[in-house]
């Protein structure tokens, strides 16, 4: 005979919470009243900062007092970007509150507790064993018991949503502890601790916990329960002129958690002899804001202004704006250590597009090759690449290829030296002093310089250099509109390098005086080598920048004199408005084995 105890077993509460969960699904499912409009995402645009326009649209039948209502409340909105837009009709106005629902539902679920069992077999003849030996022939006559109600914890219901996957292949709903206001659920539960066995001999009455074991002839062990569910959700409610009258509406809404990312392949023809690029372009979509379903997504080239776009809008109902993008991709949002931070994927100052674009448009030089249902278009002072329809999930991503366009492209080498002189020694009167030279950068470094013949911008992002299958680096390729040219640092030559000294060749002590010192006048040489140890001819620019006023500079070089430059210094001890920094440039080609050995003659000042 079994254990009465035995029969609450903790898989029998596994079992009601199949039970109890899998009936209760189909009530999710229950058909809308006439008057609630279900929306369908119609667009989505999004923007490169994280934040999207949401454009969807539904419509139904007003009730008796004209009005449409939906749940389907957005958990994000900026202040300002959260409209409805009657297609028809007049809206008196949209009212954003809470409803709260309760439902009740009996459901015949397994006994989980000894007390369950005997109310559920109450009226049927029993043999019951007490832990003393004794034993008792008859009927269960009466069950002495009170109900109460027992709160469903959410982390089991929401276990068994979340495995559980839709018929499309999209992840099933977020747990129920995940969501802003879950519901709350109550199961009738049965207490109690004597029972009265009605034997030949009279009615006896037993204490439960003193029952070893009971034997029921085709015992029940399921018993009908009340489970009583309450539910706090935001809703939207919409009244229109006139009742009982079909309307359709657009509502539209400014929010954070949606962003693609630019990422393009330049591919260097391995040909030297034909200097083109096979350029690609696609887009990376992040998505934590909410399930997008067969939608139309236009990127955007640029970022819009909104003043408020850290304020919440009051009809989304929330205190703080949620950006879950934030919290999901961190480093690509610019929150963490990323030393490019968030400037690698927002737009440059300047980054419009020019007056005409086209889908598959062929420029001179470049063509096009935009996958069949992509466009582009433009608008205002961004340009748009609209995409087909995608079905993305929160918290999914994907990438989508925007274009390829075959380019010219040119190799330039650049050598940027930067001069920084140590001042810390004061020139005494009528003797020399120390003024070394450390040469703050001494690289040479291989650029491409692509040119956009194409009709469509270039915006700033992520660029994989290759020539073949080779990587030769990773970059980040800036803003370059068409017709422009656009440099992207490749790698630091290492058959390339320049050389740099110096003499002197005046000095005047107490040349100058300015706030009761006196400073010295220093003037200098100095030549720069740089020699092309390359096989090929190349193309060369030299900066060097200096501390002082440069006045003669040979092999065409320009100058640039500027301010004072605390960079060209270290210790420096005299005032910044007596010396200049000054910026030289060449521009050179040289052939194999070929050295280019400009100079320049400058003077700086010093205090003594």
């Amino acid at each position: 005979m079994p254990s009465l105890s035995s029969l609450a077993h903790p898989l029998l509460l596994l079992l009601a919470w199949l039970t109890l969960v899998g009936s209760g699904r189909a009530t999710l499912a229950a058909p809308p009243k006439p008057s609630e409009l279900k929306l369908k995402t119609e667009r989505v645009i999004v923007f490169k900062d994280g934040y999207a326009l949401i454009i969807k649209k539904g419509e139904a039948t007003t009730d008796d007092r004209g009005r449409l209502f939906t749940d389907e409340v957005p958990d994000s909105a900026v202040l300002g970007s959260f409209w409805a837009i009657p297609e028809e009709g007049r809206l008196i106005n949209t009212l954003a509150g809470w409803k709260t629902t309760e439902e009740s539902e009996e459901k015949e679920l397994p006994c989980t507790q000894p007390i369950e069992i005997l109310l559920a077999n109450k009226g049927k003849e029993a043999r019951v064993e007490l832990y003393d030996r004794k034993e008792y022939q008859g009927v269960i006559q009466e069950v002495l018991i009170e109900k109460n109600k027992t709160p469903i914890a959410a982390p089991a219901a929401a276990a068994l949503d979340f495995s559980l996957l839709s018929a499309s292949g999209h992840s099933a709903p977020l747990p129920t502890s995940a969501q802003p206001n879950p519901a709350t659920h109550t199961l009738t539960a049965f207490g109690g601790s004597n029972f009265v066995f009605r034997t030949d001999e009279g009615d006896v009455f037993l204490p439960v916990a003193q029952v070893r074991s009971l034997a029921v002839k085709e015992m029940k062990t399921t018993i009908k329960k009340q489970l009583r569910s309450t539910e706090r959700a935001k809703r939207l409610t919409f009244t229109f002129e006139g009742k009982n009258q079909k309307r359709a509406l657009t509502l539209m809404y400014f929010r954070p958690g949606i962003r693609w990312i630019p990422t393009y392949r330049v591919g260097l023809n391995e040909d030297q002899k034909k200097a083109t690029a096979q350029m690609g372009l696609q887009a990376e979509l992040l998505n934590e804001a909410e399930d997008l379903v067969d939608v139309p997504i236009d990127i955007v080239v640029g970022v819009p202004n909104f003043r408020f776009r850290e304020t919440p809008s009051p009809l989304v109902l929330e205190a703080v704006l949620r950006n879950t993008l934030v919290q999901a991709a961190p480093q690509l949002m610019g929150m963490g250590n990323n030393a490019l931070s968030n400037a690698m994927y927002t737009q440059r100052a300047g980054e419009f597009r020019r007056e005409q674009a086209h889908a598959n448009a062929v420029a001179e030089g470049g063509e096009v090759q935009l996958p069949g249902e992509l466009t582009a278009a433009g608008a205002q002072d961004l340009f748009i690449y609209k995409l087909p329809a995608i079905t993305l999930g929160k918290g999914e991503r994907c990438a989508v290829p925007i274009f390829s366009a075959e380019v010219p492209y040119r190799s330039v080498y650049t050598w940027n030296a930067q001069i920084t002189r140590s001042d810390i020694e004061a020139a005494p009167s009528g003797a020399g002093i120390q003024s070394p030279l450390r040469l703050a950068k001494n690289e040479v470094w291989h650029q491409v310089v692509l040119t956009n013949k194409t009709n469509l911008p270039w915006t700033t992002g992520a660029a994989m250099i290759l020539q073949g299958y080779q990587p030769l680096a990773q970059e980040l390729l800036t803003y370059a509109p068409p017709k422009d040219e656009v440099r992207v640092p490749v790698t630091v030559a290492v058959d390339l390098r320049g050389h740099l000294s110096e003499k002197e060749t005046g000095r005047k002590l107490q040349a100058v005086t300015w706030s009761g010192y006196n400073y010295a006048r220093i003037d200098k040489e100095l030549k720069l080598d740089l020699c092309n140890n390359k096989l090929i001819p190349i193309e060369a620019e030299i900066t060097l920048r200096v501390g002082g006023k440069v006045e003669e500079v040979t092999d065409d070089g320009k100058i640039v004199l500027g301010p004072f430059n605390q960079a060209d210094w270290e210790n420096y001890q005299g005032h910044p408005a007596v010396n200049n920094s000054s910026v030289v440039t060449w521009k050179v080609k040289l052939e194999p084995g070929e050295a280019f050995t400009p100079t320049i003659s400058y003077h700086y000042y010093t205090r003594h």
